[in-house]
């Protein structure tokens, strides 16, 4: 009768740790859920983690990725390119000699020398490896969007690596080459697009070509006209606080800078700096 009391408890226990682990698998697809809802149907402002959050890991890293979504950012931003042997790789330079141990163009490289080199954090040997997108994307499944601008136009091994995942719904294609994101339309009438725009009325034409979720603006037309326009079409705008406001945000962290960028209307911040922007966020947004 004992033992048969421990294997109750045993079975009990067991019970117990599987339903947990099926309750926090359904929760962390809410996570993407949410975020999904708002990008497609609020006009709340959403963090962008540009090339994930690199402040404490190599930028497009398994551990950057893992960082933003530990921060609470809407969506992450990698860059993507492909081996000579159709492997999908996250790497924003058209070579690695910046961010590796390595050198050359990656997309005349083979996946086998890939996995020789390291990535590089503040010009030190890492020892973290060049994560794949295959990899990228099941990290963030179910947890955060992803934004893959496609720092290539080998556009079919990247997309086949979406649908294995079946992470459709969760990206973002983005590039400025709108014929690139015309033909992901067109093999996946459903996918998430975001194209560059260099003014105003690209908004317009982009809506008519593309049917895009985002518009990329640039500060030079961040106006509320451009908001009203892009609101017309249900389309959401995509701003960069890189570069000189980041700079000064970093050293110069006051809320007033930050909200220049957003008053005119920008719904979607992308950053260097996603701890403050999410920050931010909180006193922008409506308390759920």
């Amino acid at each position: 009768m004992k033992n048969q009391h421990l294997s109750l408890r045993y079975v009990s226990k067991s019970a117990l740790v599987i339903t947990l682990a099926f309750f926090l698998h359904l929760s962390s697809f809410a996570q993407v859920d949410q975020i999904r809802e708002k990008l497609l149907n609020t006009n709340e402002l959403l963090i962008a983690a540009h090339r994930a959050a690199h402040q404490k890991h190599p930028e497009n890293s398994l551990q950057a990725i893992q960082e933003a979504i530990d921060l609470g950012v809407d969506i992450i931003e990698i860059d993507v390119r492909v081996t000579t042997d159709g492997i999908v790789y996250l790497m924003h330079d058209q070579t690695i000699d910046r961010t590796t141990t390595g050198s050359g163009d990656l997309e005349k490289m083979s996946s086998d020398k890939l996995k020789e080199i390291t990535l590089l954090f503040e010009g030190n040997d890492s020892q973290i490896a060049i994560p794949t997108l295959k990899e990228a994307l099941a990290l963030s499944k179910g947890k955060i969007m992803v934004d893959l601008d496609l720092k290539t136009d080998k556009i079919d091994e990247v997309m086949a690596v979406v649908s294995e995942l079946d992470v459709l719904d969760e990206v973002i294609f983005f590039d400025s080459d709108w014929k690139i994101l015309a033909q992901i339309k067109s093999k996946m009438p459903t996918a998430y697009l975001m194209p560059r725009t260099y003014k105003a009325r690209d908004i317009a034409k982009a809506y008519r070509k593309l049917d895009p979720e985002l518009v990329h603006i640039d500060p030079s037309f961040n106006t509320e006209k451009t908001s009203k326009l892009a609101q017309k079409y249900g389309l959401r705008t995509w701003i960069n606080s890189l570069g000189d406001l980041d700079k000064e945000l970093s050293t110069n962290p006051k809320p007033e800078l930050a909200f220049d960028l957003i008053e005119k209307g920008a719904s979607t911040v992308q950053t260097d700096l996603p701890a403050f922007w999410i920050g931010l966020k909180a006193r922008v947004n409506p308390v759920d």
